[in-house]
């Protein structure tokens, strides 16, 4: 997109702002041959109000126009939502008044163009390479030198030269990020070479040099942090699929962190990191708090993959404060290593099924503090060690799949029941399927503390589904609204240690009692509790309000058929073999 260089301008008072087709197109968001269509087509399209030397239109007429198209399901970026026209998107773009009346907070489209068109300019490397991993961590590697080294990302700017890239590299903290024989492809492989001198000219061109991390966009680039975090997320949408760490989507790393809360002093310790994810948004809260100084001074990880650890030790430094993530991995993927800590917070997203894993510390079957786990799912091998490694005070908050919160199997019920009576368990938040790029199988944040023995002690179960929106066909994200929302719920409830629940836009929840939860089996699924009693319909004939409820019940039965599907398919192909 090239709006900085729109043809009419800002103008003065009075002037019209004029756009050609191209400019027309870019801020629509569509290919050039659309205004050209739209023109043959539609006789009501403006008209051009000058012709020479090119066609030039008022953009305001064109708004006008474009604000009764309605953007297409497939089409839509994230953040425009069913309804969204083609017309706020151009007007959000281009700089122009937004008519939308809703309350919700517009999205910044400048920053959506300029991300849709960085991964366009990219996509193709990447498609057409034979080690995606690879090409991945070569443009990852490029945005880490733009943000932490931008004087001398404009020497290689200047000159592309893969010599001068891998000079540069090895005298950066994050030199042990990129595997030896990358750099050694870009210096000495024709293919290679003219990739990452595209990569170069992309990068340039979309992303701002320097660490401003605070910020999504400086004018019409991505801040270094803001592409990283963007580019994490795409790769991982071409991946599909992966066969270590999953990415942990920003949205749902950023609620953790917030749930949370980590101070300052607070030793703070991520096992699986992963990419980086999670660490990254515990320095964008840090810093958010006014923490700069002694910005992830006591956060600590580790990662189960040498290819995930290489990209969370550049998310670190892009974000601001190169972390000590532990060195290199054995990429022993059956492995479970949690330090024992002890830990003011533990966040961690931890590959799921695992079967035949094994403890990095021999635990006798006796040691378990609530019970021997399957060896064929590592559930509840991760939530012991997790829980058992918190300080005194501490809390921790873990990504689970939703089947952890009902399944019936005899080891993992008296897991599960242990751990509630103990009082290990403090929260359980369901969110929906395709939370994830690299799976679409529904996911909980179990919130978990010291154990406590009071006897009045209930546990927070939230349906959080409705705080998540559509971006795109098969993905939905968590909405600030909605996040917020959550973390509002959640610290209100425990500062009055229970109690009832007002709901609050679209999220329910219930406070269940140590009682009740007995009477259930323990089951910490929200709608269990929250599901409302099927209607005597021998009795008198429904009304809508009871037919809506029945349905909500119908549709509960139909997610927890899903859930049983779902396991069966993980013993078929787990998620991280």
């Amino acid at each position: 997109m090239t709006l900085d260089h729109a043809s009419g301008g800002a103008g003065g008072a009075g002037e019209r702002r004029l756009m050609t087709r191209l400019e027309i197109a870019q801020a629509a968001g569509v290919h050039g041959a659309a205004v050209n269509n739209w023109m043959r087509r539609h006789p009501d399209f403006p008209d051009p109000v000058r012709t020479v030397p090119v066609d030039l239109f008022a953009a305001e007429d064109v708004a006008e126009w474009l604000d009764s198209r309605k953007i297409q399901r497939d089409e839509r970026r994230d953040g425009e939502t069913a309804g969204t026209t083609y017309g706020r998107r151009f007007r959000l773009t281009a700089g122009l008044a937004d008519v939308c009346s809703d309350a919700k907070p517009a999205p910044d489209m400048v920053a959506e163009a300029i991300k849709a068109d960085l991964w366009k300019s990219l996509e193709p490397g990447f498609t057409q390479s034979q080690d995606h991993t690879m090409f991945q961590e070569m443009i990852m590697a490029l945005v880490c030198a733009q943000a932490i080294a931008p004087k001398q990302w404009t020497r290689i700017a200047d000159t592309p030269s893969p010599d001068l890239f891998a000079h540069v590299w090895s005298t950066l903290p994050t030199a042990d990020g990129v595997r030896p024989e990358l750099l050694d492809r870009i210096v000495r492989d024709g293919w290679w070479q003219a990739r990452f001198r595209t990569g170069v000219k992309v990068l340039q061109r979309w992303v701002q040099p320097g660490t401003g991390a605070s910020q999504e966009r400086v004018g019409r680039r991505l801040t270094a942090a803001a592409a990283f975090d963007h580019l994490l997320d795409r790769f991982a949408q071409a991946r599909k699929s992966s066969d270590d760490e999953y990415l942990t989507p920003y949205g749902v790393a950023r609620l953790m962190v917030q749930l949370a809360d980590p101070g300052p002093e607070d030793r703070v310790y991520n096992p699986c990191c992963g990419s980086g994810e999670i660490v990254a948004a515990v320095l964008e809260h840090q810093r958010g708090n006014g923490a700069e100084r002694s910005l992830g001074n006591n956060v600590s990880g580790h990662a189960l993959a040498s290819r995930a650890w290489r990209l969370a030790v550049m998310n670190t430094a892009v974000h601001g404060r190169p972390l000590d993530l532990g060195g290199p991995p054995p990429n022993d993927l059956k492995l479970i290593d949690v330090k024992r800590g002890p830990y003011d917070v533990v966040l961690a997203n931890p590959p799921f099924t695992m079967p035949a894993w094994r403890s990095a510390t021999e635990i006798a079957p006796t040691g378990w503090p609530y019970g021997e786990p399957s060896r064929h799912n590592a559930h509840f091998a991760w939530l012991q060690l997790i829980a058992t490694a918190l300080a005194p005070e501490g809390r921790a908050v873990a990504v689970m799949p939703s089947s952890t919160t009902s399944v019936a199997t005899s080891k993992s019920r008296q897991i599960r029941a242990a751990m509630v009576e103990e009082g290990v368990v403090r929260c359980i938040i369901e969110l929906p399927k395709q939370m994830f790029r690299e799976t679409a199988s529904p996911l909980t944040l179990w919130l978990l503390g010291s154990p406590t023995h009071r006897p009045d002690r209930e546990v927070l179960l939230i349906d959080a589904k409705k705080a998540t929106e559509r971006a795109g066909r098969t993905h939905r994200i968590l909405t600030d609204t909605g996040s917020g929302d959550i973390v509002d719920l959640y610290q209100k409830w425990s500062k009055t240690g229970g109690g009832q629940v007002k709901p609050t836009s679209g999220i329910t929840a219930v406070s269940v009692s140590l009682e009740r939860l007995r009477e259930h089996g323990h089951d910490l699924t929200p709608s269990t509790y929250l599901r409302p009693p099927a209607p005597d319909v021998t009795s008198r004939a429904p009304n809508p309000t009871e037919l809506r409820a029945e349905l909500c019940r119908l549709d509960d039965v139909a997610d927890a058929a899903d859930l049983v599907l779902d396991r069966l398919l993980d013993r078929l192909q787990p998620w991280n073999p």
